[in-house]
């Protein structure tokens, strides 16, 4: 139990220094400081900045995934999933500030290393959106929404989600996601709904005039 307290405290500060320092600039007498540890037991649970590194940037995204799967099982329909993962993800990473900025070093360290190979990190956010991917298929099949790419579709979502976090976190707005994600849910719906929905939302009511014009045009003429 004490090792456990202990390596989640380590991985805690771990977390808050890179998230503020980067990778690069973060030190191991750096974390040692902030978890109130001599930098000698850094090491006894972890042999180098990368491994540490790892095991922050890996716990934190497995809890994510944990978080935002129980959410889309527990919704009801594909609106609701669209709600949840976005809920789901906004809320973490409110909680979550320093690892949200971990986290967005490490995508864009992925995309622009051409030579990254497959790791841990990237098979964790592959299984996130492949359970949004699993999602958009069943939503598929029950006509919920129109045919589309399901993984296309799941990695739209996600990188939404991730730019809608990325903008309130980086403003000075106050700190509740609801309406924001309401309304990106709601846009990513309207783009999914089935196409005969789609055309209903887009007809405009006849109106009175209209209805006079339609009902002498059908007059035969004399």
């Amino acid at each position: 139990m004490l090792t456990a307290y202990r390596q989640s405290a380590l991985l805690e500060a771990a977390t808050r220094v890179f998230g503020e320092r980067g990778f690069e600039c973060a030190t191991m007498d750096m974390i040692a400081r902030d978890a109130d540890v001599a930098k000698g037991t850094v090491y006894l649970y972890y042999p180098s900045k990368k491994s540490i590194y790892d095991a922050a940037l890996n716990g934190g995204l497995a809890a994510l995934d944990d978080r935002t799967g129980a959410r889309i099982d527990a919704a009801a329909t594909f609106r609701d999933v669209i709600s949840a993962f976005i809920l789901a993800r906004a809320e973490y990473f409110l909680e979550r500030h320093d690892f949200f900025r971990m986290y967005v070093a490490a995508i864009a360290q992925q995309v622009m290393d051409v030579k990254a190979r497959p790791s841990e990190f990237a098979a964790l956010v592959d299984r996130q959106t492949r359970h949004l991917e699993a999602a958009v298929t069943r939503a598929i099949a029950r006509r919920e929404i129109r045919r589309v790419d399901p993984g296309a579709t799941a990695l739209a979502i996600f990188d939404l989600t991730r730019g809608l976090v990325a903008r309130r976190l980086g403003s000075d707005a106050g700190a509740d996601f609801a309406d924001d994600s309401a309304f990106l849910a709601d846009l990513i719906w309207r783009g999914l709904a089935p196409d005969d929905s789609g055309r209903k939302a887009n007809r405009r009511p006849a109106t009175s005039k209209g209805k006079r014009q339609s009902r002498a045009e059908a007059r035969p003429r004399k």
